[in-house]
């Protein structure tokens, strides 16, 4: 049985047992048994099985037992439980994965036993320290100079531990609580248990970070409560069978603090599916206009002198012109800008080639906070020859929220890499830029509760997504950044918040980045715990209407008409659901409602004459769009079907006007057609064939396209005074003109 076969039967096993469809489950299992050939594993599917057959041969009898569910609930546990034993007794023997790797390397080396792997640890920090006191060594902590760092080792432990003692449980704990250990360490040994947990359920790690939700260091807690998220998030019908985790999100849900936080991260990481429409933007629309431009933007900006003293004084004046130039790149430039500020990630496109350096060959190094006195970046901070050994440079660095910890050291990592021009010209410009962003982001840290917090968490959700999508080794991990990251679905979030406005804030993200299904799942949540909210219910209605459910849209909308008549945005609404579900009678009485409630709405005037248009009564059309002409002397669009009413109105002098207006400004293959048609009508046959057979040259199908039309519009030129016997003689002139 292949890697693969396995995995699959895995996923097979989960969604029965979250169906509760424990029968199916136990069969599977059954095989796996026999494929691994381990007999304390057949034992206990074999006890499994007989206990589920009593229970429900008891059951069947209608024996009563108040336990019954107590009884099922734990038969679903070790089902679960002995698919995770079958799993990772086959995983640990077959797969090349770099998580079973480190598991069998660990298992056969020094480090096999958790306990003496701590006491090393200890004994590491405390040489450490009498070598400062000593005034010998550096003062860094270690993390991350080599894989034989205790604290590496300890991460790689922790990373791949399956079974937790409750003395290890507590000594692990002890660790990431102790102040004498360095922030840093303890951060990366959070993401252990994080990453360890989402490879491999893990009861006792989940325990272990809910049991930290509120530690004193913001690093280490933000990383806690990401870890929480992504677990309970990943194993959500799992967790339900835990009476030890039902308590503990039973408390939390008091903790109004702790509900905010949550609620950040879970923005953050729904955020995270913007991240590669954000590279996409870049990479085809912004940086190709900016290679386009480049001779006029060096001269623009007079990049030659860039690093002059004037350049300090403020920014050149000729950058505004410059865009002016094109403003729809300033307008890319300036929506970048705005995601940047709201924590999007925009920089992974710059970083993502800056991941070749050695330092991020150990999982640890992708995880570990930014931190200047790490032993890798010593020699970098070392040389004197370029801006960043500046301590303002170094510690803004450091300090913004603007750069993931990840990015920062590639950064770090590629200035010795740099040519000394590159490097002076990068650090007078960062030296300014993060200036402004430490201003930024120091008033935004006061006006907004919190902020530092989501600044933290915003850094540690965007080295998580350069780790899982990043790493050399990353498709041996499951991507959840792939995840639907539909939490407002998910049991334990509603376990956590006992109201709708922190849903709201979820589904209102939501409907904003344009992700209505999910939006509209949020938002009927919240429409079934608080009846008759008009916005709500409106918006769900908006959600089915993106979504192409057009009746369910007209439902909606309808039900807050009833909650508030005549509100002008629902009328027209309604109006238009009734346009696109084809009932242009219904459509054009409640536009003809939101003509009363705002007589000079063009919209309005424009939709009244598109449903006459669809009733084929063209002389009211007409009217309706004449009205919008005058109300809108700039509207040329509006000619397009005036010109049209006016041919098939009869009214062919009035419709040739039109369509020589259309011809000079906004001229389209149908124009060109109409046009000849108008022509014909005035018995110009030659110019109407002229016409013909330009609109035919824009046809990508030729003849046989502009035929379809033709066919379309026959009864408005019968209509019109073109002889029946005169079709095909025109149709077969204009077949040989267009083979000449």
């Amino acid at each position: 049985m292949t890697i693969s076969d396995i995995k699959e039967k895995q996923v097979a096993i989960e969604k029965a047992l979250s169906e509760k469809r424990i029968k199916d489950a136990l069969s599977i299992m059954g095989a796996l048994t026999k494929v691994n050939h381990g007999s304390h594993l057949i034992d206990e599917h074999y006890n499994l099985e007989f206990t589920y057959k009593s229970m429900l041969k008891y059951t069947v009898e209608g024996v009563t037992d108040p336990e019954r569910q107590k009884v099922y609930n734990n038969i679903l546990v070790s089902s679960y439980q002995l698919c995770d034993n079958l799993v990772r007794a086959m995983q640990n023997r077959l797969s090349s994965d770099i998580f079973y790797e480190t598991r069998r390397s660990i298992e056969a080396g020094l480090h096999k036993q958790l306990l003496p792997l701590i006491e090393t640890f200890y004994s590491e920090i405390a040489k450490k320290q009498m070598s400062e006191q000593a005034g010998i060594g550096n003062p860094t902590m270690g993390t991350g100079q080599t894989e034989q760092g205790a604290d590496v080792q300890l991460f790689r432990k922790l990373w791949v531990l399956d079974k937790i003692s409750k003395e290890e449980s507590e000594q692990i704990k002890n660790i990431i609580n102790d102040e004498s250990v360095h922030f840093v360490q303890r951060c990366i040994f959070v993401s252990a248990l994080t990453l360890g947990a989402l490879n491999e359920f893990n009861l006792q790690k989940t325990l272990l970070l809910l049991d930290t939700v509120h530690h004193a260091n913001k690093e280490i807690k933000q990383r806690v409560l990401t870890g929480i998220l992504l677990i309970l998030f990943k194993y959500d019908t799992r967790v339900q069978l835990y009476s030890e985790i039902k308590s503990r999100l039973s408390l939390l849900q008091q903790d109004e603090g702790f509900q905010s936080n949550m609620i950040t991260i879970v923005i953050q990481l729904i955020r995270t599916r913007e991240t590669e429409k954000i590279s996409k933007k870049l990479t085809d629309e912004i940086i190709p206009e900016v290679v386009k431009m480049q001779p006029n933007l060096r001269n623009k900006l007079d990049l030659d002198n860039m690093i002059s003293d004037k350049f300090n004084e403020g920014e050149n004046p000729d950058w505004e012109d410059f865009f002016q130039d094109s403003p729809e790149l300033m307008s890319k430039l300036e929506e970048l800008s705005e995601l940047q500020m709201e924590g999007a990630d925009v920089f992974l496109n710059t970083f993502k080639m800056l991941k070749h350096f050695s330092f991020f060959t150990g999982v640890s190094n992708w995880l570990i906070p930014f931190y200047l006195e790490n032993e890798e970046l010593r020699p970098i901070l070392k040389d004197e020859s370029n801006v960043f050994s500046s301590k303002t440079v170094q510690n803004s660095l450091a300090n913004s929220g603007f750069l993931c910890n990840s990015d920062k050291y590639s950064l770090f990592l590629s200035i010795p890499h740099m040519p000394q021009f590159q490097k002076d010209m990068m650090g007078k410009m960062l030296e300014q830029q993060l200036e402004q962003m430490d201003e930024i982001e120091a008033d935004e840290k006061l006006v907004k509760a919190g902020k530092e917090d989501s600044i933290i968490s915003n850094r540690y959700v965007q080295d998580l997504y350069r780790f899982y999508k990043l790493y050399p080794r990353h498709k041996q991990f499951e991507d959840i950044f792939a995840w639907r990251m539909d939490f407002h679905n998910k049991w334990f979030i509603h376990q956590i918040i006992n109201d709708t406005k922190h849903l709201r804030q979820i589904a209102e993200f939501l409907f904003k980045k344009e992700y209505f299904q999910e939006a509209l799942e949020a938002f009927e949540l919240i429409d079934v715990k608080e009846l008759n909210q008009i916005e709500i219910i409106q918006k769900i209605g908006y959600c089915q209407q993106q979504l192409k459910k057009y009746e369910l849209a007209l439902i909606a909308y309808q039900k807050a008409d009833i909650l508030k008549p005549e509100q002008l945005w629902t009328t027209k609404k309604i109006a238009l659901m009734h346009k696109l579900l084809k009932q242009p009678e219904k459509a054009l009485e409640y536009y003809r409602i939101a003509e009363r409630l705002k007589p000079e709405d063009l919209h309005t005037q424009a939709s009244i004459g598109h449903c006459y248009l669809d009733l084929k009564d063209y002389a009211q059309a007409l009217k309706y769009y004449f009205k919008v002409e005058y109300l809108d002397t700039t509207n040329t669009k509006v000619w397009r079907p005036i010109a049209w009413c006016s041919l098939v109105t009869g009214n062919i002098e009035q419709s040739e006007k039109y369509y020589q207006k259309l011809l000079i400004s906004d001229i389209r293959t149908q124009d060109l057609v109409n046009m000849g048609h108008v022509l014909w009508c005035k018995n110009k046959r030659k110019e109407a064939l002229q016409f013909y057979q330009k609109g035919i040259g824009k046809m990508k199908r030729g003849f046989d396209e502009f035929f379809e039309t033709f066919k379309e519009d026959t009864p408005f030129l019968l209509d019109n005074g073109i002889n029946q016997e005169d079709i095909p003689i025109m149709l077969d002139q204009l077949k040989f003109l267009l083979e000449e």
